[in-house]
């Protein structure tokens, strides 16, 4: 239905409903559990590497310290067997000897950091449907800034908040009602809003395109939260699992936080899911109709596609840039970008570089309405010279429908449907 019709707040009720069906449906066909099962093998490989490579940096800073309370705070959840997985990854870390590596270790060392971050981006861009991830050269510069500028930034603003809380002026306020009790909210929040900040850091840079600032603090936001309700019902979990530490014993710990990494990295997915559709409200209709891709639905889809580019050129106008055509249309610009492509290599649309945009490889009049159909349905035109069975009832009847839909579409062009009286062909009648 058209939003636009409903009142205010029955509309985000629905819009909310809408996102929560579309982000379940993009979990199922998208398939996130995999990619986040692919995320949670590559963490394992490139855990301690990434946290040496870390270390290091935060060491130059005189930060290290902190790294032992943060992993706490994250594998909190697992309850006292998350203080044991911190201990066992601290230990890893502190035994790995850069000097004793040798280079073939220190570039086995950066590339699995490396391979985490990219592994990253890859999820990000496919939800986002980008086809094209960064030139090596943007991987270089762009993936070492996060490893090295990154955590600083994280634990410079860990230390200015703890310093903030401890300084003499908010320890008097903190005295004087109400401000003692906004403090203390305030003081409570800073966690959820620097998890806010994290996640929508991700969500805005790491992709291979632009993402606007709202959608990716919409996604951030989305994921501190699912991660504060998947920590508290994971932390409940653990408690009530004594019996897998029977079954599996030693490996329980190990089983624990397999189950809590897989669990954050589909948080992190999901949260990347949102943002795109804030970004793109029109994707919830479009995925469904990706999903349904019937002949009947091309075929709509890329007449109108062709009628919008037609009304352009008739009126003078030069190559329509790509993001106002998925506008114009109300659909998101992957879905569109796939259509245009085919469109291209079928000699029905040409690309520009100056400037960019799409354009009509030839006037609207001179684009046979039954060519472009047959095109939609076949690809590049109907096969021809298929062998027929001496019956031959299936081939006729097929002919005699190709035949029909000739005839009625007869001297109809695109410019037909821009301009109805541009018709040439035989009327409805």
């Amino acid at each position: 239905m058209d939003l636009e019709t409903v009142p205010r707040v029955p509309r985000l009720a629905l819009h909310l409903l809408r996102l929560i069906f579309a982000v379940a449906f993009e979990v199922r066909v998208r398939l996130l559990d995999a990619r986040a099962a692919g995320l949670v093998y590559t963490t394992l490989l490139s855990l301690v590497p990434f946290l040496a490579v870390m270390f290091s940096v935060l060491k130059a800073f005189g930060a290290h310290q902190q790294i032992e309370p943060l992993l706490n705070q994250v594998l909190e959840p697992l309850g006292p067997k998350g203080a044991e997985v911190t201990g066992q990854i601290i230990g890893f870390v502190n035994n790995l000897k850069v000097g004793v590596l040798g280079a073939v270790g220190v570039a086995g060392l950066f590339y699995t950091t490396y391979s985490l971050i990219d592994k990253i981006e890859q999820a990000l861009n496919a939800i986002w449907r980008v086809r094209q991830g960064r030139t090596w050269t943007r991987k270089f510069t762009d993936y070492l800034s996060v490893v090295l500028v990154g955590p600083v930034l994280i634990f410079t603003a860990i230390g200015l908040i703890a310093s903030v809380q401890s300084h003499a002026l908010i320890e008097r306020l903190m005295a004087i009602e109400p401000f003692g009790t906004i403090l203390v909210l305030t003081a409570e929040l800073m966690p959820f809003a620097l998890l806010c900040g994290v996640f929508t850091f991700l969500y805005k840079f790491v992709p291979n395109t632009r993402v606007a600032a709202w959608p990716a603090l919409i996604g951030g936001i989305t994921a501190a939260l699912l991660w504060g309700i998947a920590g508290e019902a994971f932390a409940a979990f653990v408690a009530a699992s004594g019996k897998y530490s029977a079954i599996y014993s030693g490996f329980a710990v190990l089983v624990l936080f397999l189950l809590w990494l897989y669990a954050g990295w589909l948080i992190v997915l999901v949260g990347a899911q949102v943002s795109f559709f804030t970004q793109h409200p029109a994707a919830y209709r479009a995925q469904f109709l990706r999903h349904q891709d019937t002949p009947a639905l091309r075929e709509r889809l890329v007449l109108n596609l062709l009628v919008t580019l037609g009304r352009r050129a008739l009126r003078g106008e030069g190559p329509m840039p790509m993001t106002e055509l998925a506008q114009e249309l109300g659909l998101p610009p992957s879905l569109i970008e796939e259509q245009i492509i085919e469109l291209v290599d079928q000699r029905l649309l040409a690309r520009t570089a100056e400037p960019e945009g799409i354009a009509l490889i030839k006037p609207p009049e001179l684009m046979p309405l039954h060519e472009i159909l047959t095109l939609v349905r076949d690809g590049h035109g109907p096969v021809q010279n298929i062998p027929e069975k001496p019956e031959g009832r299936i081939d006729t009847l097929l002919r005699q429908r190709d035949a029909a839909v000739a005839q009625s579409l007869a001297g109809m062009t695109l410019r037909s449907l821009i301009e109805p009286q541009a018709q040439t062909g035989p009327s409805d009648s």
